[in-house]
């Protein structure tokens, strides 16, 4: 009875993560450029391996302990949590200073902790005639930075960005925006400020095969009507999984009441 317990507690557990998962999805909807993530579900047993273990297991090892352990090994937990890189759709926005990026690649942006990366090409000019991210006010990276640190000016009459990334000030090349790509996406972590990071060594690369939109911002790729029929779905089976519990405790305190009664 307790095993059943712990699976139904494990299945709220996990049904909690997947809503919150899909309101933060929800909350990014009309952010420019987010990716919606996901999470896996799996059990312990999956994910420990113990499904592909040839029996019989030698006896008093870690893992015939684990096998035996149906308590721990039957119930579901979260595995990793996953980004969607698909490209959300173009919205035009007439700004000379919004750009999407046609093709692969993301835009490089300082910010406190470092370089990362984003696919918001929402920027401005700050007061110090530095090109920008309009939400964060991180700095636009172009190439001029991974060279000698200086960060991209316009501080012309005409101050304008080619679509193969060329930025001009008064008619002159003074630096080139920097698009970089990755080999492997699965070692990009989402920030909280809608940029991302790398992990696991994981090195940007130059990516040429790319062409700047002017006037035009990739927006979310959340899907609302998706999002909001997956958060019923959790919602639903969170309410499931408590129903499951309480039936269990009113069975559990009966057993437990009958033998107290006939103790004494």
């Amino acid at each position: 009875m307790f095993n059943g317990v712990y699976t139904a507690a494990s299945g709220m557990i996990t049904q909690m993560n997947r809503v919150n998962n899909i309101t933060n999805n929800i909350s990014n909807v009309n952010t420019p450029g987010f990716k919606r993530e996901g999470i896996n579900i799996k059990s312990w047993s999956r994910i420990s391996g113990f499904s592909n273990l040839k029996l019989p297991l030698e006896p008093d090892t870690d893992k015939s302990k684990g096998f035996i352990n149906e308590t721990i090994n039957s119930v579901a937990h979260m595995d990793k949590s996953y980004i969607d890189f698909s490209k959300g759709p173009f919205k035009r926005t007439g700004n000379d200073l919004d750009f999407s990026i046609e093709g692969s690649g993301f835009f490089a942006v300082l910010t406190p902790n470092g370089v990362a990366y984003t696919k918001d090409g929402e920027f401005s000019i700050n007061k110090d005639g530095v090109l920008v991210q309009r939400g964060t006010g991180y700095p636009v990276l172009g190439e001029n930075y991974f060279k000698n640190s200086k960060l991209i000016k316009l501080t012309g009459l005409k101050n304008t960005i080619e679509p193969d990334g060329a930025v001009k000030v008064d008619g002159a090349n003074v630096d080139t925006i920097a698009i970089r790509n990755f080999n492997n996406y699965s070692n990009l972590i989402h920030n909280a400020d809608n940029t991302f990071s790398t992990t696991n060594n994981e090195q940007p690369v130059v990516e040429k095969n790319f062409k700047l939109d002017r006037g035009y911002l990739e927006t979310s790729n959340v899907k609302i009507v998706r999002e909001m029929v997956s958060l019923i779905e959790a919602q639903r089976s969170f309410d499931r999984y408590q129903k499951v519990i309480d039936a269990l405790g009113n069975d559990l305190a009966s057993d437990v009441i009958e033998k107290i009664s006939r103790v004494a």
